[in-house]
């Protein structure tokens, strides 16, 4: 009789659970404001490396998860609620390298904050790494003054498909970007202990199919206050078929990045300030001597890029140039008016930025907002 009744109890339950909350590796949100989500998940990402949230599930994260090589979350269907940042790689298997942590991948999940303005700080932080897919995600959960994803020294990255929205509202002349491509140095990378600022910048970075709305959209960093590592340079970053607005500052911005592809956007800058780069809608520029740049190739088609002080710019601040330029097919706006929306400054060798420029196809305007 009790094995019988033991057996009725276990059907019972069996048809309560959906079928993904039985699905091998589901982790069931606690319903509580705790670390306890936190625990669960780590546990589960430490025992199989693959953790699926329940759909319709609700988790809170008190803090970071920290992740390790070879993990993948499944967040499609679930919320996450962010005290202060969502994820990143476990700082005790840092090396200086790009071997800290490969092969991750989050799928999925709206991540939103606790608090109205949104979480100060990162809700994605890796430093780095290499392989990693972040795709089909809804970021809200980042303060106008953080980032939603920061990218530290790490190459072979790919965002695609999300929805990353800033929270809240910044200064009228912030310049934090809700994707930040960076490098390795003291003052980029503050969070780093030393040994691990060195220099080292991000490889192969592709954004596609994304909405992005911040005070600067997708920003390039350099080593503006380390000059040790101020010829240092990003390489082979592609953003395509995205939507990306900055509200106090660019929509995109590329610095030291020699070999970069930009198609298919949308690409706004609503800062109110007409006299400053900040406010260009696209903005490419090279600091440093790094004789790499002149191999190097921008290719720019098919844009609808609007800004203030200038619509698109590419431009040198040393003697150094870039290689070559295609800028084809776009509309380009600027509220300077149509002779501002595409300009190719002069470097301090009264020489255009760019060896060899190819423009075809592209109607430029005055931007009457």
């Amino acid at each position: 009789m009790r094995k019988v009744f033991l057996f009725a109890m276990l059907s019972a339950l069996f048809i309560l659970l959906s079928p993904l909350d039985i699905k091998a590796g589901t982790v069931l949100p606690t319903g509580e404001i705790s670390s306890q989500d936190v625990w669960n998940i780590d546990d589960e990402l430490d025992a199989t490396g693959y953790v699926r949230l329940q759909e319709g599930g609700i988790y809170y994260l008190s803090h970071y998860i920290p992740l390790n090589s070879n993990s993948t979350i499944d967040a499609r269907g679930a919320t996450i609620f962010i005290n202060k940042g969502a994820v990143r790689n476990d700082p005790l298997n840092y090396t200086v390298g790009y071997d800290s942590m490969s092969n991750i991948k989050i799928i999925g999940g709206t991540w939103v904050s606790f608090w109205d303005q949104g979480c100060t700080g990162t809700t994605f932080s890796f430093a780095h790494c290499q392989n990693i897919t972040l795709k089909d995600m809804d970021i809200r959960s980042t303060n106008a003054e953080g980032h939603a994803i920061e990218l530290v020294a790490c190459k072979d990255v790919t965002v695609s498909n999300c929805n990353i929205v800033a929270q809240g509202t910044g200064a009228w002349n912030s310049v934090e970007e809700m994707i930040q491509i960076d490098l390795a140095a003291p003052h980029n990378a503050p969070f780093l202990s030393p040994v691990y600022q060195n220099g080292l910048p991000c490889q192969n970075i592709t954004i596609s199919r994304c909405r992005i709305v911040g005070n600067r959209g997708v920003s390039a960093s350099f080593a503006k206050n380390d000059p040790q590592f101020l010829n240092r340079y990003h390489d082979n970053i592609v953003v395509k078929n995205c939507n990306i607005t900055g509200n106090t500052a660019e929509g995109l911005a590329l610095f030291n990045t020699p070999n970069a592809i930009v198609k298919n956007n949308r690409i706004i800058s609503n800062s109110i300030r007409t006299k400053t780069a900040y406010s260009s809608g696209c903005h490419i520029t090279l600091f440093g001597k790094i004789r790499a740049f002149a191999k190097g190739k921008i290719s720019i088609r098919n844009n609808i890029i609007k800004g203030g002080w200038t619509g698109f710019q590419i431009t040198s601040h040393y003697k150094t140039r870039y290689g070559k330029l295609s800028i084809r097919n776009n509309k380009i706006f600027a509220k300077k008016g149509k002779k501002r929306a595409l300009v190719i400054f002069l470097n301090p060798k009264k020489k255009p930025s760019v060896i060899k420029v190819s423009a075809s196809g592209n109607k430029l305007r005055k931007w009457k907002k």
